[in-house]
Order: C-alpha cells, then structure tokens, then sequence
C-alpha cells in the first residue's frame, strides 16, 4: 500500500512510508483514527477502528460519528472499545455491536443506547483497560471546588482563588455495570500541586465550564505481579502505582519538583541524572517487568521555570527500571531523543514493547504545526500522526504516516495502537 485517498475502503488517509515485514512482530496492530482536534472541528466520519498486517496493508474495523479512542483484545475474541465520551462498546471484527456501556451522567438528558447497560460515572473518557480476572479499568471524573489553589502557572506571585477541579477517578466495573472499587485521585494526591498544564481548559469543550485539568489521567495498566494498577497523570507529568485493593500509593515517577511532605516520601529516585517523563501516555508493564510510557515531553520543565521552546522539543518512548524495594528508578532504553529520531507530538500517544520480536511499536498520536512551526496543541493546528516501529537496537522496521496530504483538510490524529497476536479476516488494503 503506497497511500489510501480519504474515504478509500473506509479508510483515513494513511501513507506506509517504509515497511520491513520480516522484522516486524507477528500478528497486526490495532489502532484509532481520530478526525479534528478538538470536539466539533469534525466534518463526516469522526472516527475510524483500523487494523495493520505485518505486510502494512490497512483494513477498517469500525467507523463511527464519534470520536473513537482506546481498544483493547477481550478474551472472548472480541474487541472492547471507548468511544468519547461516555460510550463503551464489545465490537466483533465484523465491526458488529455486542454489547454497550455508557455513563449515566452522559445520557440524563437523552435517551440512552438501545439495550446498553449503564455505569454510574459521570462520564468515560480516554481508554479502557482490562484485568486479569476481566473487569473494566475505566477512567471518569468529578469536580470540587478548592480554595486557595493556584492562579496561573507561569507566575508565582500570582493570588490564589477558589476553583473548579478537576479530579479523575479510577474505577474498576465489572461486565454486568457493576462497580467493585474506585478511587479518586484528589483523595489520593496534592490537589494543590500543580504543573503546566493544570489549568487548561479540557473539560469546558466537555461539558465542564470554568473548570481546571488538575491531573488528567490518560491510561492505566493492571500489573499482575503485585496486583497493582499504573496510572498515567498527563497534567501532574508523573506515573503512579496504586494497590489495587486499597488505593494506597505505591510510587510516584516523574519529577520531584512540588511534592509537598506527605508524597515527596512516595518519590523513586535516581543515582544518576535522569531525564523525567512530561505530560506522557500510555503506561504499561513490559515482558521483562520493566515500566514503559510515550513520553510527549510537553514543555519539559516545570512552573515556574520557563519552557523548552516548540521548535526545540521531542517525544520519545522511554523504558525505566523500578527497583520497589530501594524505592528508585533508572532509565534503561529510550528512542526518540537521538539524531535523526526528533517528532514532536504535544498530545495522545503510546509505546508499546511486543511481545515476540522485542520490538517497540510507537504512536506518535498528535503532531501538530501552525505555518509549519510545531505547536504543542491541535487548536488551529495542522495535525497528523506517524506509527513507527523500532527493533531493540533502533532500526526503523515500519513508519506510517496518517494524515497531512494535501488536498485533506482534517486534522487526524491517534490515541495508541494496540497489538493482536493474529491476523484478522478482514478487507484488507
């Protein structure tokens, strides 16, 4: 496949740039396609569930009117589906509705899906994730009103107000709707640290007005070893590790900077120098135990020292070591940050290490210019994004590019891929 016009075979517009098919996992890669940037600067189909073959032929699964964000492999065979905001859907290959979940605090004041069963949350929003016994990790949210909180995040001397906060909740639902635990992180965490990007403006489009993105959870992973669950905190520039069972805080990693007493002792530290993970995606557990993130890199510092320019930033994915016991944290492989390897993608992403080959599939989700010059947002924003994979020693076996022809005016980006350990029966291109 040299490129697919939008609209051919159902598909976006995506370019295989370079494809090595005996270098690359096994099995096919799935991922979302996300039309507009932001909510309502969609035109026609809003999102697409693609497949890629290890040949980087494509296939359409699903597309929808709405956004399609996180999927996931269900042990049934199926695929289990977010879709923003509030919907959950169990789809066949076939692109056939099973079954549907949706939160009640979407639907009060309009029909809810036909024969969906309901979860009491205010919403779902970014991915799901599974546990090993085959609940639900959803992520929804509430707001709290907080006196005090900071003002600006580029001036310290600015006054305190009181504020709307945002706070996620991590629940775990089981398949009939039921819920078996959540936690909330504003009872967990500082609900008064903050880093650049606490105060945006994310849940006004969605619903939530004069509200601040405190910590925007973004990704979750159970880990088996310890039955335990990572946290991905986009606005806090940190991973964490709660116990599954009781919410308690395990570790934080990411920067020290503004941790008050009382989770400054929760930090993992370094012997050497070590570059932190800023505003990152998509944490998960490797084969080899190690923990893996796509760091976006936003900004790159924290308030109130000033920001890496745009044109000077990176994304990479990144693999560190945990030693839980010591309490510290070493950096043992990273791409994205050498020569020749620079994109800048400011939002969505993920990194993914596979399975067999020791590969790492790479979502560059959200890479955006204005007249060229990289920008870290998709508002106003030509956004595109690039799907490459990498052998342990950085050869490029695939690279992808969705988005940015001319003569295609959407602004299409990815939330993370998704490997399958086959090849589905599908159309493909």
């Amino acid at each position: 496949m040299a490129a697919t016009e939008p609209g051919t075979a159902g598909l976006p517009s995506i370019r295989l740039r370079h494809c090595e098919r005996d270098g690359r996992e096994p099995g096919a890669m799935l991922f979302n396609v996300r039309a507009g940037g932001v909510p309502g600067t969609s035109q026609g189909v809003a999102g697409w569930l693609v497949a890629l073959d290890r040949a980087g032929r494509c296939a359409t699964i699903y597309k929808a009117e709405q956004a399609v964000q996180g999927v996931r492999l269900l042990a049934n065979g199926n695929l289990l589906v977010s879709i923003m905001d509030g919907l959950i859907l169990e789809l066949t290959f076939a692109g056939a509705v099973a079954r549907r979940w949706y939160a009640t605090g979407r639907f009060k004041d309009r029909a809810p899906p036909e024969g969906g069963i309901p979860v009491d949350a205010q919403t779902f929003h970014h991915g799901v994730n599974l546990t090993a016994d085959g609940n639900m990790l959803l992520l929804s949210m509430e707001v709290r009103e907080l006196d005090r909180w900071p003002s600006s995040t580029t001036d310290d001397a600015a006054p305190r107000e009181r504020a709307r906060v945002v706070g996620d909740i991590i629940m775990e639902v089981r398949p009939d709707g039921t819920k078996v635990r959540e936690f909330r992180l504003l009872d967990i965490l500082d609900p008064y640290r903050i880093t650049y990007g606490s105060r945006s403006h994310y849940w006004w489009r969605r619903g939530f007005p004069d509200t601040c993105d405190w910590c925007h959870a973004n990704g979750t992973f159970h880990d088996t070893r310890d039955d335990s669950i990572l946290v991905s905190l986009r606005t806090q520039d940190c991973m964490i590790k709660l116990d599954r069972r009781s919410g308690e805080l395990k570790w934080i990693l990411g920067s020290h900077h503004g941790w008050r007493d009382g989770w400054s002792s929760k930090l993992l530290t370094s012997a050497e120098p070590i570059l932190w993970n800023f505003h990152q995606h998509d944490p998960s557990i490797t084969p080899s135990g190690t923990v893996m993130c796509f760091d976006n890199g936003n900004h790159r510092a924290v308030p109130f020292a000033p920001p890496i320019p745009h044109s000077d930033n990176y994304s990479r994915a990144v693999e560190f070591a945990v030693d839980e016991q010591r309490g510290t944290v070493r950096q043992v492989w990273t791409y994205g940050d050498g020569a020749g390897e620079r994109l800048f993608a400011g939002f969505q992403g993920g990194a993914l290490r596979l399975p067999t080959t020791g590969n790492t599939f790479i979502t560059y989700g959200g890479i955006c210019s204005i007249d060229g010059q990289p920008v870290d947002e998709p508002d106003g924003a030509e956004t595109r994004a690039r799907l490459v994979e990498v052998t342990d020693d950085k050869r490029i076996v695939l690279d992808v590019e969705i988005g940015g022809r001319e003569g295609d005016s959407r602004q299409l980006s990815v939330f993370r891929s998704t490997h399958i350990p086959f090849v589905p029966d599908l159309d493909w291109r």
